[in-house]
């Protein structure tokens, strides 16, 4: 009888995946088509790159190279790259490199990789996803629809399900009389603000954090002078940084103004890894994120720790 009931629920199975193929699915540059599951996937994001490994999946080839500046993947995907073939940088992926992955599906940016687009097509199916300047509601959804075209639709429910009940349980830790907040990304030569639009921003209102940037001319991340950001004037600030640059904030904060606006005043900015934060926008990233938010004292408007 066991035996029965265990060949009946694979039969159920393969007739569920059955009905899910052959799949189509509209994405920004077109119509992907797929007649079985993808099983050699090619990814030129990180979040592509996060979402597959949190599937269970490991990409044929993946944009983990640093050509043409690039940092390369944030390190905690490092360890989970044995085996992972590089094909390039995200800003520069080479395209004899994804021919030789032989790909069944090529997991694209529809803004970064947008004119390489049309021959990614011609190579493989191609699905372009705005991962860059896509939003937590986004980024989600992206997640569902690669589970879809790897025949793991369940699981990826599964993710986004376990996604939405962490943020519940952290919104628990925000507190309700905290101001508003700017988030941005500081490099040596600017400083960008992420919009109630952005991955990040939108996460950090979904857990309970006021963004106080809005998207500027249908750009959900732009940058702003240090008189702007004193403009804003916000009670707390939020910055991405790498550990072997010098931000441009180090040099502001010499200047007058930098100590006018609130959040400095306050003792209310925190500065936390941007390879993480801003480039990786996955499952296995969030969770991350959602733990540093509330361990820094983000969350609950607390002085962060030096």
């Amino acid at each position: 009888m066991k035996r029965t009931v265990i060949a009946l629920s694979g039969l159920l199975y393969g007739l569920a995946l059955a009905q899910a193929f052959p799949f189509t699915l509209e994405h920004e540059a077109g119509t992907l088509e797929l007649a079985a599951p993808a099983r050699r996937v090619v990814v030129l994001e990180y979040s592509f790159l996060d979402t597959l490994l949190a599937l269970g999946v490991k990409p044929a080839g993946a944009a983990i190279g640093t050509q043409g500046g690039d940092r390369g993947p944030a390190p905690y995907l490092k360890p989970l790259l044995g085996g992972v073939n590089s094909i390039g940088s995200r800003a520069q992926p080479s395209l004899e490199a994804i021919v030789a992955a032989k790909p069944d599906l090529i997991l694209a940016d529809a803004f970064v990789h947008k004119d390489l687009i049309p021959q990614l097509q011609k190579v493989a199916p191609t699905a372009a996803f705005h991962s860059r300047r896509g939003s937590y509601d986004d980024l989600m959804q992206q997640v569902l629809d690669i589970g879809r075209a790897l025949g793991k639709e369940q699981l990826a429910r599964t993710l986004v399900a376990d996604q939405a009940s962490l943020l519940a349980k952290a919104r628990s830790f925000a507190n309700p009389r905290a101001g508003g907040l700017v988030a941005a990304v500081a490099t040596p030569t600017s400083l960008t603000l992420h919009s109630s639009e952005s991955f990040i921003g939108s996460l950090l209102e979904r857990l309970g954090r006021k963004n106080l940037v809005k998207p500027q001319n249908g750009q959900s991340q732009f940058e702003v002078s240090l008189e702007g950001l004193v403009a804003l004037n916000p009670p707390a600030l939020v910055l991405f940084t790498a550990k072997d640059e010098n931000p441009i904030t180090r040099q502001w904060a010499k200047n007058p103004l930098w100590n006018n606006i609130e959040a400095v005043k306050r003792g209310r900015v925190w500065e936390f890894d941007r390879d993480l934060w801003t480039r990786s926008r996955g499952p296995l990233a969030l969770k991350l994120i959602v733990a540093e938010c509330i361990g820094s004292g983000l969350l609950a408007d607390r002085t962060p720790s030096r």
